[in-house]
C-alpha cells in the first residue's frame, strides 16, 4: 500500500519541503534517542545500586569499604540529573547547549559501559553489575546521540568533541569526586 508523490508532498507541505521534513524528522528521532538514552541510564544506575556494592566487596580490592547508602544517592542522582539535558533538548526550540551536555553524558556512559564494567568483567571472569545495561543501552544509544549531534551540522566535530569531552569531565570528577568525598567522610567518622 504504497502512498504516491503527491500524497506524500501534502502531506508534509507544513513542514517546508524535503530538507526541512529531514530535519524536522532527524529532531524526533534525536529526541526519541534522547528519551531511550535516559531510559538506559536510569536502569543501569538502578542495576549498580541494587548489586555493585555486594559485587564489589566480593570481587574487588578497594581501599574503602563500598557503602550502598553512598550509591544509591550517587546513582539516583546521576539518574535525576541525566533529565535535566534530555528535558532540554525535547522541549527546547534553541536545544544546542542540552545537546552538548548530553553528548558529555553520552560520552560518559559510552566509556563507562566498557571501561570500568566491561574490562573487569572479563578481567575477573564475573558479570560486574552494570555491564549489560551499560553495553545494551549506554553504549549503543550514546554513539547515536554524539552521531546526531555531529550529523546536525550545527557547529563543527571538533566544536561538538571539544564540547562533549569537557561535560564528560565535569561529570566524571563530579561523580568520582562525590564518591570518594562521601567514603572519606564516613571512614573520618569512624576513627
Amino acid at each position: 500500500m504504497g502512498h504516491n508523490q503527491e500524497e506524500v508532498q501534502s502531506t508534509h507541505r507544513g513542514l517546508g519541503g524535503p530538507r526541512r521534513r529531514a530535519d524536522y524528522l532527524m529532531a524526533a528521532s534525536y529526541k526519541l534517542t534522547a528519551i531511550l538514552f535516559g531510559i538506559g541510564v536510569t536502569l543501569h544506575n538502578l542495576e549498580e545500586a541494587l548489586y555493585l556494592v555486594g559485587w564489589a566487596r566480593s570481587h574487588l580490592k578497594l581501599w574503602f569499604e563500598p557503602n550502598p547508602k553512598i550509591y544509591w544517592v550517587s546513582t539516583s542522582l546521576v539518574s535525576v540529573v541525566i533529565w535535566i539535558p534530555i528535558v532540554g533538548v525535547c522541549i527546547s526550540t534553541e536545544s544546542s547547549h542540552f545537546q552538548s551536555v548530553l553528548s558529555g553524558f553520552a560520552l560518559t556512559m559510552a566509556i563507562n559501559a566498557v571501561l570500568p564494567h566491561f574490562v573487569i568483567s572479563l578481567v575477573k571472569h564475573s558479570y560486574s553489575p552494570g555491564t549489560g545495561t551499560g553495553m545494551l543501552f549506554n553504549l549503543p544509544l550514546g554513539a547515536l546521540l554524539i552521531h546526531g549531534q555531529l550529523s546536525a551540522h550545527a557547529t563543527s566535530y571538533a566544536e561538538v568533541w571539544r564540547d562533549a569531552v569537557l561535560y564528560a569531565l565535569l561529570l566524571a570528577v563530579g561523580v568520582f569526586g562525590s564518591l570518594y568525598g562521601a567514603h572519606a567522610i564516613l571512614a573520618a567518622r569512624k576513627e
